[in-house]
């Protein structure tokens, strides 16, 4: 017999009084409990003992900072002073007049930088190394530009883009070999008015890059292919490394690490085929142009660090790290290290080639030499993990290491193996990676203890030459002081491919230059 539900009133009363009290109880049960010894904001007797606790946690952040070992001399405590003042009254100013030039693109402060007494101040300073350098785009372009007025071989791609060339592409031809598209140089001065300035428009970055429309790795590629045909032509080449070197020397630099690309298909001239200037053949040109160069500065140094593009496939690169071996045993106190260059987000991963990196062991064996590696990775804003390779690979260095704020893991590791990052700040900024420096995640790294040395990367394109711009932008948009400078500076020799004795005596050299700079601190 089935019974209807209004027959049982009471029961249905009762189950759902239970059902109250059940779920009552759980909410209480999943609830926090909360106490009278808990307040939310903690009892200070009075306002100094707040202000002591607070300074407990300044003290903790300074004492792990990248540059918490830098005790100051009481001279250069005064310099300091003297650099704190400048800074506060360019602080205050910008603030006052709301234009922060790290914050905005590089292209609309740089007259500014130039024209301030700060950079004039730092342009002095002794920057030690710059441990991340690429030759061809380096230097200063209007010699680049001077010299292909000079050259009756050298001819300038002056159509629009093809497929096969660009717009501003130099190269060199014999006259009855010239390529369609090309003219020579020395003939569009004298036709066109104002050409120089144009050229040198070209083959530079400006205003123009920071459009949103721009394709800026696509346009910064291209100025390495407008420059190669002209870097590469070996009546060139020497020539072109002395310059950069000079504008180096010029800016307070006294040791450079070049990324160079070492191969036999690199030199040509109008007399030999292709090849005909071999691996061994750019490696001598680096040090004719060393020596060159310590006619300037005799306490000045070089070194190469062997690079190819991450765009080959993993047979060409495994080729290469062969000859990478093998010209480091005939070289070993010029070749020191070996990276892969370009776009990471469009190039093959560091991981991809792993099975070239697994052959490092058995080629030690084979020639009796080292060679470290000083990787590129982590120049991505997006979650590139190419960093878990730098550390796990125990790369000496790492290139850029932009992203390397996504990974907990990786930082406790550069740590741990004191490897050091090379920071390019304005390389940065002017590839669309951060617009306002005051947040470039370097700063947190320097705070967090993670040793890293400022560098520029591709100067010459980005319409500067040396470091100091970098320095300048760094020290207002993190508002550094002495100390940090000084640190990297001296960074970038402890963390050097120098060996033992050549650290040991280009710091005694950069010693004696910085307490040149400090008397000059002390002038202001």
């Amino acid at each position: 017999m089935i019974y209807p539900i209004s027959a049982f009133p009471n029961v249905i009363r009762q189950f759902a009084l239970l059902a109250v009290l059940l779920s009552v109880t759980f909410a209480c049960k999943t609830t926090p409990p909360t106490t009278q010894n808990e307040p939310s904001v903690p009892a200070f007797s009075d306002r100094e003992a707040y202000l002591t606790a607070r300074q407990q946690y300044v003290h903790q952040d300074s004492a792990q900072a990248f540059d918490a070992e830098i005790f100051l001399s009481e001279k250069e405590k005064r310099a300091d002073q003297k650099l704190k003042a400048i800074q506060k009254e360019m602080l205050d100013h910008y603030k006052e007049t709301n234009f922060f030039p790290p914050a905005r693109y590089f292209y609309q402060s740089k007259e500014h930088i130039e024209q301030s007494d700060l950079y004039q101040l730092l342009r002095k300073m002794p920057k030690g190394g710059l441990l991340h350098l690429h030759p061809s785009a380096s230097g200063d372009l209007h010699w680049v530009v001077d010299r292909a007025l000079t050259e009756p071989d050298c001819y300038i791609f002056w159509d629009e883009n093809s497929e096969e060339h660009i717009k501003g592409e130099l190269k060199f031809f014999r006259e009855n070999e010239v390529e369609a598209g090309f003219e020579r140089v020395s003939n569009l001065s004298q036709q066109i008015p104002h050409f120089t300035d144009s050229l040198y428009d070209l083959l530079t970055f400006d205003q123009g890059m920071s459009e949103d429309s721009v394709d800026i790795w696509g346009a910064f590629e291209g100025h390495f292919t407008q420059l190669g045909g002209f870097f590469y032509y070996q009546p060139i080449f020497r020539d072109y490394l002395t310059a950069v070197l000079d504008t180096l020397i010029a800016d307070g630099v006294q040791h450079v690490e070049f990324r160079a690309g070492i191969s036999s298909h690199r030199l040509y001239d109008l007399d030999h085929p292709i090849g005909y200037y071999t691996a061994d053949t750019m490696v001598q040109y680096h040090q004719d142009a060393l020596r060159r160069a310590q006619e300037t500065d005799p306490d000045f140094t070089l070194k190469l660090i062997k690079t190819n593009l991450r765009f080959w496939p993993l047979d060409t690169i495994q080729q290469d790290v062969v000859q990478a071996f093998q010209l480091r045993k005939r070289y070993p106190d010029f070749i020191k290290a070996y990276d892969l260059v370009a776009e990471e987000d469009a190039g093959n991963s560091t991981l991809h080639f792993l099975d070239a990196w697994l052959m490092f062991d058995s080629l030690r064996q084979v020639y009796d030499v080292d060679v470290p590696l000083c990787l590129h990775d982590g120049e991505s804003d997006w979650n590139l993990d190419n960093l878990y390779d730098a550390v796990t690979l125990r790369s000496a260095r790492v290139g850029h290491g932009f992203n390397l704020y996504r990974y907990p893991a990786v930082q406790r590791a550069m740590k741990e193996q004191n490897m050091c990052m090379e920071i390019n700040p304005l390389s940065n900024q002017i590839l669309g990676y951060v617009r306002d420096l005051r947040v470039h995640p370097a700063v947190g790294y320097l705070a967090q203890g993670i040793q890293c040395s400022i560098s520029s990367d591709d100067p010459a394109v980005f319409d500067y030459t040396g470091v100091t711009y970098d320095y300048w932008t760094i020290f207002l948009a993190w508002e550094l002081d002495l100390r940090s400078l000084k640190k990297l500076a001296m960074n970038s020799i402890t963390y050097s491919l120098l060996n033992d004795d050549e650290k040991k005596a280009a710091l005694q050299v950069w010693e004696s230059r910085w307490d040149d700079f400090i008397n000059e601190c002390l002038k202001w």
